[in-house]
């Protein structure tokens, strides 16, 4: 019997009121109104069972050796008061629902929430305000649900629309609780033998779930098991122990149990629809042909031999029909939906044809016949021509017939017309095309397939030809066409070249470029290449040959009759010249040359050859050995021979004479244009020495001559500057000064004031004729004047003499760097000069340089000085002053 309070309150699991039997889960221990109290579940205390709540206040707390044990039948208080079934659905719901978690204030709440249902508290004992505001909470919302969603439960579903084999189709279930309130977020397993359905759904917040499925078999079953739901009565255990049986409290355990109910529903059967499409929709005489079938609307599971048959030939497709014998019959099997092909079919007569297919049904399936003459179903067989051509001559005169033999196959027995084209004339082969107009066409009526042959052409232009035939499409017949420039259909005309040719000029000079004009006949549309050879150089006319070695040898492409230009030649050496031209014989092409040297092939390039010449030396010492550099243009590369003379010496540039015999002479050979040197000749005595030049004549070189004394040409021997004591001179008069000559040098600075005379070369004694009286001074003439841009003025004078004392430079040695000089000219004028060096040197190193009319402007001032030889009674040394104009 139970009884408000344990008879025994002496609890062995409770010190202070808290458990020390180890059986506790989650949940703490609060003190409030009727003292400390655990609120929460236990754990450990029946065996198997992870966590339980006491339904029994005040009793024992549990202990794993109590021997807990599952007890059924009615259910009291300690009140020994029926605790209402309305109740215990909550109770177990509650616990099932809620009571599984880890979190503290939950498992209080459930703790709870279960003793409230039991009807045995005292008053505020149970009440979750004790524990603050989330456990009240929670607590409410646990009450609010168990009492709404507890069980027992049933499954209510709902098909929606009539069911078809294969079509998909929608089904509603809910679980519904005791109050009839759906069970919101239940997942719910699916299964089933006649019907594509997925594993599971859930339930959604509103309590329904929506369930996708297809049709697979005549009648629907659909089984639908709930996940574990709260069981519709608790679970209880009580103490078999004698001595806790009556002490200790009672626990309940969560329980589950999984509801299950069938869908049924009729099935339609499926019905199966096919597109369908001839592959290709034209097909030649013994090629293959498919029908390309779509199956829609079967089930995955259906297979069947579905049976073909073709019908045909029909002359139009108006014309086709389906009730006859099929030319050809077959099958394929298909398994559920798909594109399937059928086996192909080929056939040896023309026409429309058609494809009708018998899809079979079975006990899900509605089967089919497909509708007959359906334009996609449709297809025509063709003829497909093939033409080979042979023409009659692969190699012809000019003038002479042609014609094509052609053979026709794959008619099928068609009528047809074959239209030829001859295309040409063409320079070669390569450049055959068929896209232009023909020379001829012509065509023939076929009746089949056969040999036939085109109507004879004469042909008179030389080139190459090719045939060309077609056949259009009509009727059952396709096109066809035969390719372009097949060697089969090539022919080629032969060309009779003949070629007459000009020279681009008949007298020219060595360097000059000439070509030929090559006008070419008789090669109609040919290309042949055209050797040219250019023979020479000849000495004289009557001596050209075509034979040796020529001189120059190219080619060119005639491309059929025209004038062509030979590329550009350099004759480089002077001569005769004559072109030849020859085209070699060849399959194509008969053989054609020029005769050689022909007046209108030949050209005679003369030389006109220049020669410009520079000495080697504008002043040189006596004893040096002087040469000419001879520069020789319009020569080409023709060897040629060259006389040179040097003439001399001379006192002065305007006593040069080159009618005399020369001093020196010699040949020299030239290559042709270019630089030579003459051999090097020594010129012991002072004066002018001038070269000149004579280019020899030859048939085809004209004679040249340099002339005489040119500046370039002529070289002086500088002669000695004799001025000193013992040193008596002459005067070399060299008239002819003009305005410009100096009649006065003076240098204030050291006294000197003389009057200057013009001077030349004192051949005799190889020196510069000063004027014998001491007090007068001589300018060369053939050096520059006063005001001259560029060279060398030089005054000389002396320094002494034995008999007559002091010289007008006695005292030049005295000058120093700075000092004026001034020089006063015949017509008045004055030039005044700067010294910029005075120096000494050894008679026989006097600077040639005072003698150049080449470097800077500047007047050169020299006498005798240094060291008087006693024993050959001179000075040994020139003073040499040097002055440069004062602007």
């Amino acid at each position: 019997s139970l009884g408000a309070e344990p008879p025994n309150s002496d609890d062995p699991c409770s010190r202070e009121g808290r458990n020390i039997c180890g059986t506790l889960g989650i949940g703490y221990y609060k003190t409030y109104r009727y003292g400390i109290r655990w609120f929460g579940d236990f754990r450990g205390a029946v065996p198997g069972e992870a966590r339980t709540f006491c339904i029994d206040l005040r009793f024992w707390y549990p202990s794993a050796s109590y021997d807990f044990r599952e007890v059924e039948g009615a259910l009291r208080n300690r009140e020994n008061e029926f605790v209402p079934l309305e109740s215990q659905r909550r109770l177990a719901y509650a616990v099932w629902q809620y009571g599984r978690s880890t979190n503290p204030d939950q498992q209080a709440a459930v703790m709870l929430y279960v003793h409230s249902l039991m009807g045995d508290a005292r008053p505020g004992e149970v009440d979750p305000v004790a524990l603050g505001p989330g456990v009240v909470s929670i607590y409410r919302r646990i009450a609010a649900e168990s009492a709404r969603l507890h069980g027992p439960y049933r499954i209510e579903s709902r098909v929606v629309g009539q069911l078809r084999a294969g079509r998909a189709a929608t089904a509603t279930v809910r679980v519904l609780s005791a109050t009839g309130e759906p069970v919101p977020n239940l997942r719910l397993a699916l299964a089933s033998g006649s019907a594509q359905v997925l594993e599971s759904v859930q339930t959604n917040e509103a309590g329904v779930a929506r369930v996708p499925f297809t049709p697979t078999a005549a009648a629907l079953r659909l089984s639908v098991t709930t996940e574990p739901v709260p069981s519709t009565l608790p679970r209880v255990f009580r103490p078999s122990v004698p001595a806790a049986a009556r002490n200790g409290q009672r626990l309940v355990a969560p329980g589950s149990q999984t509801v299950a109910a069938v869908v049924t529903a009729p099935v339609a059967k499926a019905r199966i629809t096919v597109s369908t499409a001839a592959v290709p929709d034209r097909v030649a005489v013994g090629e293959p042909s498919r029908d390309r079938v779509t199956i829609s609307g079967a089930l995955p599971s259906w297979r069947a031999s579905v049976s073909v048959r073709i019908y045909g030939p029909f002359p139009s497709e108006a014309a086709i029909r389906c009730d006859g014998k099929p030319a050809w019959r077959g099958s394929f099997t298909a398994a559920g939906p798909g594109v399937f092909a059928t086996p192909p079919a080929t056939f040896d007569q023309v026409g429309w044809y058609t494809y009708e297919e018998v899809v079979p049904g079975d006990a899900v399936h509605i089967g089919l016949t497909t509708p007959c003459r359906a334009p996609s179903e449709s297809f025509v067989v063709e003829a497909a021509p093939r033409v080979r051509t042979i023409v009659s001559a692969a190699r012809v005169e000019p003038g002479t017939e042609v014609s094509d033999r052609v053979l026709v196959e794959g008619l099928a027995g068609q009528r047809a017309t074959v239209h030829a084209e001859l295309h040409g004339p063409f320079a070669t082969s390569e450049a055959i095309v068929c896209d232009a107009k023909p020379v001829w066409t012509g065509s023939l009526a076929v009746e089949g397939d056969g040999e036939y042959t085109t109507a004879p052409v004469t042909l008179t232009v030389p080139g190459f030809y090719a045939y060309r035939e077609r056949i259009d499409a009509a009727g059952f017949v396709r096109a066809t066409q035969t390719p372009c420039a097949e060697a089969a259909e090539t022919t080629v005309v032969i060309g009779k070249p003949q070629l007459r040719t000009k020279v681009s000029a008949q007298t020219t000079r060595p360097g000059a470029r000439i070509r030929d004009t090559v006008v070419v006949s008789g090669l109609g549309a040919l290309s042949v290449p055209v050797r040219v050879v250019l023979w020479g150089p000849f000495a004289r006319a009557d001596g050209i040959r075509c034979s040796g070695k020529p001189y120059w040898i190219g080619s060119f492409v005639a491309t059929g009759d025209g004038t062509y230009t030979t590329p550009p030649v350099v004759l480089e050496r002077a001569g005769h010249y004559t072109y030849q031209e020859s085209i070699a014989g060849s399959p194509v092409s008969a053989a054609a040359t020029t005769r050689c040297g022909e007046a209108s092939e030949t050209t005679f390039a003369q030389a006109a050859p220049a020669v410009t010449t520079v000495v080697s030396g504008e002043v040189v010492r006596r004893g040096s050995h002087i040469f000419d550099r001879i520069r020789v243009t319009g020569l080409g590369r023709t060897a040629a021979a060259i006389d040179v003379e040097l003439h001399g010496p001379f006192a002065s540039r305007s006593a040069i004479r080159c009618d005399r015999a020369p001093f020196w002479r010699g040949r020299v050979y030239a290559r042709g244009d270019g630089e030579i040197r003459s051999p090097g000749v020594e010129v012991a005595r002072a004066g002018f020495y001038t070269y000149r030049e004579r280019l020899v004549a030859s048939a085809a070189v004209a004679e040249v001559e340099t002339a005489c004394g040119l500046t370039a040409e002529t070289a002086l021997s500088a002669p000695l500057i004799l001025t000193g004591r013992g040193e008596a001179g002459r005067t070399v008069a060299n008239p002819g000064a003009g305005g410009l000559a100096p009649v006065r040098v003076r240098v204030e600075s050291i006294a000197v004031d003389a009057p200057v005379s013009p001077v030349g070369i004192d051949i005799a004694k190889g020196a510069l004729g000063v004027p014998p009286t001491i007090g007068r001074t001589g300018w060369w003439r053939d050096g520059m004047a006063p005001g001259a841009r560029s060279g060398s003025i030089l005054i000389s004078g002396h320094v002494d003499s034995a008999r007559a004392g002091p010289g007008a430079f006695f005292r030049l040695h005295e000058a120093k760097i700075g000092d004026r000089v001034r020089v006063t000219t015949a017509n008045g004028r004055s030039f005044a000069y700067r010294v910029v060096s005075v120096r000494n040197y050894p008679k026989s190193l006097l600077p040639t340089s005072v003698y150049s009319q080449r470097g800077a402007a500047r007047l050169v001032l020299v006498t005798c000085g240094g060291p008087f030889d006693e024993a050959i009674g001179r000075y040994r040394e020139n003073v040499v002053v040097t002055a440069v104009p004062v602007p």
